[in-house]
């Protein structure tokens, strides 16, 4: 009986280290698996080695939107998180680091704005174009564009009223419904108008707001400093950077807006570049 019992105790142990050699196994194997590094290199295509011939990677961002594409005439410099994308990019297509890029002008930037973006890739003026661009299916059949790396949705500014500090805006305009013929200033070719009337029709809106177009962000900015438009309306991201404690953003937000880099048609490989980058840096 004795040795039967010991017999069973053994087997009982045995199967019980079996199991756990197992189980460790496969934790170390999970583990390794979870570990293992991206691979973040890029090919080296013929689109990609013009650029490296030419030694330089040539960009179109914006000049006037602080915090994505901003250009300091005074001290000549560029910032916000776009340049920020284009000296990574410019990092990964020269083997070297953003900060490297950057020191060693490794990109030079083009003006780029609203009007002139699709010109810039229709001449192959730049290689790409980073610059607050929506990913449309109608932009997609003329250019190639990358993941996205950010997501926005058109927003409205007004001004505060000081007589009540509790106001969301302007006497009257607390929101879209409050639109009604109101003055309403978008920037020019940008498609914000068509997308805030067919949220209104959406949302049967009985207002009918006036819009008047722009050239430029600053001259939204100053139209509504002034009083000569009643709303600036744009995609958040633009609104925030102009932003001062006499104007604040309405709750309302419409047509989500994801940017992307778009290059011409014959960049796959630049673009397959902007992919990696974006992965890698965690847009």
């Amino acid at each position: 009986m004795k040795h039967t019992r010991l017999r069973s105790f053994l087997l009982l142990f045995l199967c019980f280290v079996i199991f756990m050699t197992g189980c460790q196994a496969g934790s170390s194997d999970k583990n390794t698996s979870s570990t293992e590094k991206k691979d973040y290199n890029i090919e080296i295509t013929d689109d990609i080695q013009k650029i490296i011939d030419r030694g330089y990677l040539i960009v179109g961002c914006k000049t006037d939107v602080p915090g994505f594409g901003y250009y300091n005439a005074e001290s000549k410099t560029w910032s916000g998180m776009e340049v920020d994308l284009a000296y990574q990019l410019a990092g990964k297509i020269f083997d070297t680091t953003p900060e490297k890029a950057k020191k060693e002008k490794l990109v030079t930037f083009v003006k780029a704005t609203v009007e002139n973006r699709s010109t810039l890739l229709v001449e192959h003026t730049v290689d790409c174009v980073i610059a607050t661009f929506t990913i449309t299916k109608e932009r997609q059949e003329a250019f190639l564009f990358s993941d996205s790396y950010y997501t926005d949705a058109i927003g409205l500014m007004v001004k505060k009223t000081y007589s009540d500090k509790n106001s969301l805006g302007t006497t009257g305009i607390t929101s879209i419904k409050k639109l009604d013929g109101k003055k309403v200033g978008v920037a020019k070719n940008a498609d914000t108008r068509a997308h805030m009337l067919n949220y209104i029709r959406q949302r049967s809106l009985n207002v009918a707001p006036i819009f008047f177009e722009y050239s430029s962000y600053e001259a939204l900015y100053r139209a509504l400093k002034n009083g000569t438009i009643d709303v600036f309306a744009v995609d958040t991201s633009i609104l925030n950077g102009y932003l001062d404690d006499s104007l604040t953003i309405l709750p309302d937000r419409f047509a989500q807006q994801n940017y992307g880099v778009a290059a011409p048609k014959d960049s796959q490989g630049l673009i397959d570049a902007v992919n990696v980058v974006i992965d890698q840096y965690g847009y």
